[in-house]
C-alpha cells in the first residue's frame, strides 16, 4: 500500500484518537527502503533508513480491538528509546475497512482513508 515503506519493520512510538478531526494517528519510526523519496543511507547499526512519521486514518467511524496505550507496557531498547512494537499484517480488504495487529491484538477500523506522512529525520540523540 505504501511503496518503499515496511510497516512491519516500523516502530510504533505512540497513538491517539483525535475526535474533533475524526482521526486515529500513529506516531512511528518509519522503515524506509531504497526507492522511497525520503530514503537516506542507514545509520551505523541500522539495516535500513528510519525516520519519524505518522500513519493517519481520516474520517474514522469505528475502531475495534485497539487498546488504550496507557494500558500497555512499552518496550525499552538498548539505546533507551521506547516503542510499542510494530504494525503487522496491515491490509484493507474492502470499503474503507483496515485490519492489522499491534501488540498481539487484532485491530479493525473503518475510515475514509489512510495516509503516511514522513515528518523529520530520526532522532539520533542518545
Amino acid at each position: 500500500m505504501f511503496e518503499g515503506i515496511e510497516l512491519g519493520d516500523s516502530w510504533v512510538v505512540d497513538w491517539h484518537r483525535d475526535e474533533a478531526r475524526k482521526q486515529l494517528v500513529f506516531d512511528l519510526e518509519v522503515s524506509l527502503w531504497p526507492g522511497h523519496p525520503a530514503y537516506d543511507s542507514p545509520l551505523p547499526g541500522d539495516h535500513t533508513c528510519y525516520k519519524r512519521g505518522r500513519l493517519i486514518f481520516d474520517e474514522v467511524v469505528d475502531v475495534d480491538g485497539l487498546p488504550n496505550i496507557r494500558e500497555l507496557k512499552p518496550i525499552t531498547g538498548p539505546d533507551g528509546s521506547i516503542d510499542y512494537g510494530n504494525i503487522e499484517g496491515f491490509h484493507s480488504p474492502e470499503d474503507g475497512t483496515y485490519e492489522f495487529s499491534i501488540e498481539l491484538r487484532d485491530v479493525r477500523l473503518k475510515a475514509g482513508g489512510v495516509r503516511l506522512e514522513i515528518n523529520q529525520p530520526r532522532n539520533t540523540a542518545t
